[in-house]
């Protein structure tokens, strides 16, 4: 780590402490809207993570495909699969031509696999991204977080605020410290009269919801996370022996042509996966259903 980041680090950590102190001692909500500008875009600076691969030579594909992976899975993880996904389906219009098999093939390593589904949907239903946060939520698996990502990220506009587990973490420390059970709508609240402030909106939607998400995630880094404080969080059944660990196994084994896992709960995942138009049954056998 250079000599610089540290700098940046200890520097973020005593403001981290004296935004607290302003907290307790009263200071008033705009005060603090400043320091989290203050320290957010301080950070980034120095420090963000401008070197990530989706953030260079920006169009919306990329930021689509990087989005729909990064739910729930962590960046080292995302890195060399979106790599891989770009060097092979580097616009919507090769993506069309892909078979659902391909792009399982290509997904495996990454879990739910429903995200690669829609990826390949919203491929046959548009032959370019729209570029308003309505017509984005229309499209398949587009929540509302992937659909402000896309208009902050691609098209440098402030549209739904951007809300996701790093920004909420930042949102906890500098306004809500001390409460429980923090519904997304008062956090939508603080995002929407922050976006207001002319600095936000002179450095651009863009590049200040990356500067939240970098610092965010420093945060985290320092053993400051808020997530249980989320009146939406959700704790993850672990992975080993889940019905989701199944399934991804089911999934590998149709699309290398493998044996099927022994498993009491086989027919079920069989069973779900016909369902969701995964997997057809052929014979004795079962294959991808293109």
């Amino acid at each position: 780590m250079s000599a610089q980041v540290l700098k940046a680090i200890k520097s973020v950590k005593f403001k981290v402490r004296e935004q607290k102190n302003m907290k307790k001692s009263g200071t008033t909500e705009v005060n603090l809207e400043i320091k989290l500008i203050e320290d957010v875009l301080t950070y980034y600076k120095k420090s963000g993570r401008h070197e990530l691969i989706w953030r260079k030579k920006i169009n919306a594909y990329k930021i689509l495909v990087s989005e729909v992976m990064l739910q729930q899975t962590q960046v080292s993880r995302v890195l060399p699969k979106f790599n891989e996904w770009i060097k092979k389906y580097p616009t919507l219009t090769s993506l069309r031509n892909a078979s659902l098999k391909d792009i399982l093939v290509l997904w495996q390593g990454l879990g739910y696999q429903r995200r690669a589904k829609a990826l390949l949907a919203i491929s046959k239903d548009v032959s370019k991204l729209p570029n308003t946060y309505d017509e984005l939520l229309a499209l398949p698996g587009i929540g509302p977080y992937t659909a402000s990502a896309i208009c902050a990220f691609a098209y440098d506009t402030f549209t739904h605020p951007v809300l996701e587990t790093n920004i909420r973490t930042v949102l906890i420390e500098y306004f809500h410290q001390g409460e429980e059970s923090i519904h997304d709508g008062l956090l939508y609240d603080d995002l929407e009269r922050i976006i207001k402030v002319s600095k936000v909106k002179k450095i651009g939607a863009r590049h200040f919801y990356y500067a939240l998400m970098d610092f965010g995630a420093f945060l985290k880094s320092q053993k400051i996370s808020h997530n249980k404080k989320s009146a939406h969080h959700m704790v993850q059944t672990p992975y080993k022996g889940s019905f989701r660990e199944l399934r991804a196994k089911v999934l590998f084994a149709v699309t290398h042509t493998t044996s099927l896992p022994e498993d009491t709960r086989l027919q079920e995942v069989i069973d779900v996966l016909i369902k969701e138009n995964y997997i057809l049954r052929k014979g004795k056998k079962y294959i991808v259903k293109e």
